[in-house]
């Protein structure tokens, strides 16, 4: 009995904890407005908010300087404010990293994210 107790008790917390980590891909570019903000969200991403936006670029391959670096800027095809779902990049003080994915998340993520 206790068994399943437990058992659904992780199940329901499983499904109510799901939306919370949902986020969508990118499906086309977007320009970055000029008061957009680019802040680091682990070793490997950034977060990203544009007004009532928000969004999570993810490096595959990481990018060295992230945790160090003051100035984080995104581009595409050297536009800098671009951001598309494959092309764009993240430049650093000392680096230029590749985006290899991009999603679109909710404010609650964008918190989230950026404490890590």
């Amino acid at each position: 009995m206790k068994l399943l107790s437990a058992l659904t008790l992780a199940a329901a917390l499983t499904v109510t904890a799901a939306p919370a980590f949902a986020a969508d891909p990118l499906s086309e570019c977007v320009d970055l407005g000029a008061t957009h903000v680019v802040r680091r969200a682990g070793d490997s991403a950034v977060a990203i908010q544009d007004g009532a936006q928000y969004y999570r670029a993810e490096m595959r391959y990481g990018c060295n300087d992230l945790g160090y670096s003051a100035k984080l800027k995104i581009s595409t095809d050297k536009q800098e404010g671009r951001l598309c779902p494959q092309g764009s990049k993240l430049a650093t003080q000392r680096d230029l990293c590749s985006i290899s994915r991009v999603e679109k998340i909710d404010e609650q993520a964008f918190k989230r994210y950026i404490k890590r």
